[in-house]
């Protein structure tokens, strides 16, 4: 290791001893320990790494962001997974900077809107908030407006031309279960399956 360290006029340091400083600093050596290397005062050379060293990250781990946030951990991973948010993993868990968890909320309230009201959705809720849910479990077909069934008929003939297979299956199925409920009478011979299934 270097013993002898250049000095400039006196009391101040080279621009290469202030470099060798927090290299070594960030290597773990003590401010003791280098003020030994270069013949200065432990307190003199906290001042140097105070005024040169570049200011430190402070990174917080997934689990303490997703607690400040209030947040579920699984949303957090879920951003990451899209690669919307890049936290480092140095040993084996994800570390983030205090300016992305300040973006996070932003990212969360726009990756997990409702599709009908805009609101937050709750974890385990995939497209829509708890009270739509709700609203759309008790609102049937039937009780839709006319241009809702014909964005839902839209909807149900693009799935039939994108899975044929499926559709057959499922157009199988409608059949045998409408063949037993007639033979059983429940249903008359003059009622009808629409083939589709809502």
């Amino acid at each position: 290791m270097q013993k002898i360290i250049e000095r400039v006029k006196g009391n101040r340091v080279s621009p290469a001893t202030v470099e060798l400083l927090i290299r070594e600093r960030n290597k773990g050596k003590t401010l003791r320990q280098l003020g030994q290397m270069c013949g200065k005062s432990h307190e003199k050379v906290r001042q140097v790494l105070a005024k040169y060293s570049p200011p430190q990250v402070t990174l917080l781990p997934e689990s303490t962001v997703a607690v400040k946030l209030g947040y579920p951990v699984g949303w957090l991973a879920q951003l990451r997974k899209e690669g919307i948010i890049n936290p480092i993993r140095p040993g084996g868990y994800w570390l983030y900077s205090e300016e992305q968890v300040r973006q996070i909320p932003s990212l969360v309230a726009e990756r997990r809107k409702c599709e009908l009201c805009g609101r937050l959705r709750p974890p385990r809720y995939p497209r829509f908030c708890r009270e739509c849910s709700q609203y759309r479990k008790k609102r049937k077909y039937r009780n839709l407006s006319s241009e809702e069934k014909a964005e839902h008929n839209k909807r149900c003939q693009a799935w039939q031309k994108a899975n044929p297979g499926k559709n057959k299956e499922i157009q199988r199925r409608a059949g045998r279960k409408y063949r037993a409920k007639v033979q059983r009478g429940i249903l008359s011979g003059g009622h009808h399956a629409n083939g589709l299934l809502f």
